[in-house]
């Protein structure tokens, strides 16, 4: 009977030891400091303690006006909603970033006015601000880009630092990211298919003097027009076609009333991503970071989205019923051709200065 009692207490003591030690290290949930609010996803990635989180309770709240063209379904949009959540688990709520997409806040040059003014805090924008800081207009220099790694390794790169560094002083605004729309296509309500059906098209392009210049060398009729105005331009047949990447001919239903695409890929669409100086400055330190860090991470994300729109929304297009053709290595060089024999590199030269220098950085760019 002795035996038999102690047996059954040395089973209890083993018990309640292994018990303890499947514990071990824990904190009991009660004495646990309440985390920041994040998603679901970034909790269960995350390999930081809780109670390591900043606390921002004591910050008072910061909105960020976030204005763009672009419309829901598109790669832009979708990586701006990701810097918009990033920036609120950061900051346990305290950064509020509103987007105003499609165009929400008017044109392109409405809106970065407003970013200057203050009125606006950030904003994504194209060449446009080569009236500001000229070197920015050799993003869009026709036939610059030969590759998605060649367009990433110099404007996410050193060579795009150097390009936006003066912003600040030039116009009161910060490029924070180099960004993508894409390599620009041609869209068409009749075929197009070789250097002879550019003449007499009646094109929409953006309002950038290097676009009209680049068109009128093949031939055509440039439009200049605001994004928000080319698909009821299209519709009514006051332009016969535009040209933007595959992504925004699906994101902006031009394939609605366009029919035929030509894979010119005459241009590289780069988006920056800017926000105005003194608001940028004027922010807590902890704050600036935050930023930082979550504008780095989404335009990762849009590089990524973008690059694999071009292809995935090609095949959807196609799947719709537009026809898409592909330009042989003989017709591409007559069209990079046409600009050499136009003078369009020459006037852009003299049009934006030191723009010579920046072009043999890129194009002598390796990777």
């Amino acid at each position: 009977m002795l035996k038999k009692c102690l047996a059954l207490a040395l089973a209890t003591l083993m018990i309640v030891s292994f018990a303890a030690c499947g514990s071990y290290g824990s904190t009991p949930a009660s004495s646990a400091a309440p985390a920041a609010p994040a998603s679901s996803s970034a909790m269960q990635e995350s390999s930081v303690p809780a109670t390591d989180a900043p606390d921002f309770s004591s910050f008072d709240e910061v909105k960020i006006k976030f204005a763009h063209w672009f419309g829901e379904t598109h790669p832009q949009h979708i990586a701006i909603q990701k810097f918009q959540q990033l920036c609120a688990e950061k900051s346990g709520g305290k950064i509020v970033v509103e987007i105003y997409g499609n165009g929400q806040l008017g044109p392109e040059d409405t809106y970065i006015d407003s970013i200057k003014q203050g009125t606006v805090e950030m904003g994504a924008t194209g060449t446009l601000m080569a009236r500001d800081v000229p070197g920015i207009a050799i993003a869009e220099m026709p036939f610059l880009f030969s590759s998605w790694e060649h367009a990433k390794g110099t404007l996410g790169g050193e060579i795009g630092m150097k390009i936006t560094e003066s912003m600040p002083e030039a116009c009161g605004m910060r490029t924070l990211a180099w960004t993508v729309n894409g390599f620009r296509e041609v869209s068409s309500n009749k075929s197009v298919a070789s250097l002879e059906d550019f003449k007499g098209l009646r094109l929409r392009v953006p309002n950038t003097p290097v676009y009209i210049k680049m068109f009128e060398a093949l031939g055509v009729n440039p439009i200049a027009m605001p994004l928000t105005e080319v698909f009821t331009a299209l519709e009514q047949k006051v332009a016969d076609g535009q040209d933007n990447p595959y992504a925004t001919v699906r994101a902006s239903s031009f394939y609605e009333v366009q029919s035929y695409m030509l894979e010119t890929r005459h241009m590289f669409s780069p988006i920056e991503w800017v926000i105005n100086e003194k608001f940028y400055q004027g922010l807590p330190e902890e704050f600036r970071q935050i930023v930082d860090e979550s504008i780095r991470e989404a335009a990762d994300e849009n590089w990524k989205l973008s690059q694999e729109a071009d292809d995935t929304d090609k095949q959807w297009l196609i799947d719709q019923g537009m026809e898409v053709t592909v330009p042989d290595n003989a017709m591409r060089q007559q069209l990079i051709d046409a600009q050499v024999t136009a003078g369009v590199y020459e006037w852009f030269y003299q049009e934006y200065p030191g723009s010579e220098e920046l072009e043999k950085e890129i194009r002598a760019w390796k990777g």
